[in-house]
């Protein structure tokens, strides 16, 4: 089983009455005259980030920047998150003062409240769970791809896996591993794309992967032009030094957590209006999957995303 077929299991034994419950970036529930938005977010040492190469600071940031991002991902606002935290022997006292500090400064950066929450002890690795709320007047589901939207992306892919590859080689490059420890939520983009787009999602396991997501749920297709996707040309260079496969992280890298999305093209048209910044990299057909093109044929990439059941 993998993690789509799990989610699939888990929506159809925990139907959920009072709205939109699993299977998006948030759930959604109706509320006055517009919705509230509710989604969860876990990292675990050793499976998101690793204190060798994490400070207290980082881990903070990290963890509140991943649940802003699915608020994002719905083009909504936050307001306040609950935090849980199992805090190992080596991150009492000073790293968890640190961490809570920077936790109170990225709060106020990103307008965001610490509404409450539960601490603890924990044998031997550092765990955080955060409960974040927001809200929307127009919540942009993965389920709205149509046949003809164009696909389009808000900013590059690949540079977060690829920091964490130089990093677990002992490279540190601050600006790609200041990319993959503190990610940017991109709740002002979000916000502008809900106006127009029919779809939309945080790329936070892979662009394939989670382009598959929205096709899944919509029960599209989707074909994409890798010449499109924007790439760096540090990035390429980045790549071509250290031996490492430029398509694996654009493709697959995750956790960069730009905004993938669907749109008509007389809504694309309006939306260049906007100041908002995107690149159109494909477009969604009739049929399943998403099908790559590279150097006008088709290619398959080795690797397609991050799955927590693989």
């Amino acid at each position: 089983m993998d993690e789509n077929s799990f989610v699939k299991f888990l929506k159809s034994e925990f139907p959920f009455e009072d709205g939109i419950g699993i299977g998006d970036d948030t759930s959604i529930i109706k509320k006055g005259d517009g919705f509230q938005l509710i989604t969860k977010d876990i990292l675990i040492e050793g499976v998101h980030f690793d204190q060798s190469y994490f400070t207290p600071e980082e881990v903070a940031a990290r963890a509140l920047a991943v649940n802003l991002s699915d608020i994002a991902a719905m083009g909504g606002k936050p307001e306040y998150f609950f935090l849980g935290i199992g805090f190992p022997e080596n991150f009492k006292d000073e790293k968890l003062f640190r961490f809570f500090k920077e936790l109170k400064n990225r709060s106020n950066k990103w307008n965001v409240k610490l509404a409450g929450g539960d601490i603890s002890s924990s044998p031997d690795k550092l765990f955080i769970s955060i409960t974040m709320v927001g809200s929307s007047i127009n919540p942009i589901r993965r389920d709205g791809a149509r046949t003809g939207d164009l696909i389009g992306i808000s900013r590059v892919t690949g540079e977060s896996s690829l920091g964490l590859e130089l990093l677990k080689r002992g490279i540190d490059i601050p600006y790609y591993s200041g990319r993959h420890k503190v990610p940017d939520p991109e709740l002002a983009s979000g916000n502008i794309f809900s106006g127009f787009v029919n779809s939309m999602i945080d790329v936070s396991d892979g662009l394939v992967i989670d382009l598959g997501r929205i096709m899944d749920n919509s029960n599209k297709g989707a074909r994409i032009k890798y010449e499109n996707i924007p790439v760096t040309e540090d990035m390429r260079t980045i790549c071509e030094k250290y031996g490492l496969i430029e398509t694996d992280h654009v493709l697959a890298g995750g956790e960069d957590f730009s905004l993938l999305f669907t749109i008509s093209s007389d809504k694309e048209k309006e939306m260049k209006k906007s100041a908002v910044k995107y690149h159109i990299i494909g477009d969604v057909i009739d049929g399943e999957g998403v099908s790559i093109e590279y150097h006008g044929r088709e290619f398959e990439p080795e690797r397609k995303g991050f799955d927590h059941f693989e």
